[in-house]
């Protein structure tokens, strides 16, 4: 995550740092959009979003300040203002439980929220995806990347385009749901499987994390996503035709994919 993209007025620019801001950018104009059409208050799903991310950057960093320097950093806690460096993982878990918080106390309608938020975070995870620099395990295949002797998996790209296509297919069908939650049932089953699909390609060690904890919510979430569209009722005529033509919507999915392709190995050029 210590690719430098650019520079500018004199400042490092990080791959990884500037691709997951531009995906909360994107991802929170997305979400005032969806919110706003499906009746929320677009200031409250703003704010939100605001919130959470901040949550994150700051439970993030702090776990990363202290998994270095353990109880010192209370000692110079000017530490936490020298990097930008984060732990995803405390960060995620620390704006999940903010997030949840502000969900069921602020809004009257928390599963039509999370749907309209869907399609925003798949976006959000195939924009960071394509700023990392986390490979995969070693390969010979022709469009690995080479890191001195190795040759590896360039995972971040087949994330990025996974999560991408996740998005094109929330919102492809954001206007034509059933029921409140189908989006972003449907989003945590996708994401549990291609987690556990892009496993494969992954360097394993020690701390690795089953492959059960993918594949099981992957089909516990899918068989909730199946039992409630059947309970559902049928939408309007209208409704189920509102659709673009099929072939333009494959096509702009291969264009993006390139485009994320071209981009990726133009960084390691």
């Amino acid at each position: 995550m210590e690719n430098v993209l650019f520079i500018f007025a004199g400042i490092p620019v990080y791959s990884y740092g500037f691709m997951l801001g531009l995906g909360l950018i994107f991802g929170s104009l997305l979400a005032c959009r969806e919110g706003r059409r499906r009746g929320l208050d677009q200031n409250l799903v703003f704010n939100w979003f605001v919130q959470v991310t901040v949550v994150f950057l700051v439970v993030g960093r702090v776990a990363f300040v202290f998994s270095l320097h353990r109880w010192r950093m209370f000692t110079y806690p000017w530490v936490l203002l020298t990097g930008f460096q984060v732990d995803e993982v405390a960060g995620i878990i620390g704006a999940v439980i903010y997030g949840t918080y502000l969900l069921f106390h602020s809004f009257p309608r928390p599963m039509a929220f999370l749907d309209s938020l869907a399609p925003s975070v798949a976006l959000i995870q195939s924009l960071a995806n394509l700023g990392s620099n986390v490979f995969g395990r070693q390969t010979n295949v022709p469009w690995a990347v080479r890191l001195g002797y190795f040759t590896l998996h360039p995972t971040p790209l087949y994330a990025a385009i996974v999560y991408y296509l996740i998005f094109a297919v929330l919102w492809r069908f954001r206007r034509q749901t059933r029921f409140d939650g189908q989006l972003i049932i449907g989003f945590v089953t996708l994401s549990s499987a291609s987690q556990w699909f892009l496993l494969r390609y992954r360097e394993m060690s020690a701390v690795s994390w089953n492959p059960l904890l993918y594949l099981l919510p992957a089909i516990a979430f899918g068989a909730l996503w199946v039992w409630l569209y059947v309970q559902a009722p049928l939408l309007p005529l209208s409704k189920r035709r509102g659709q673009g033509p099929l072939l333009s919507w494959l096509l702009s999915i291969f264009g993006v994919a390139l485009t994320m392709t071209l981009v990726f190995f133009w960084r390691f050029g």
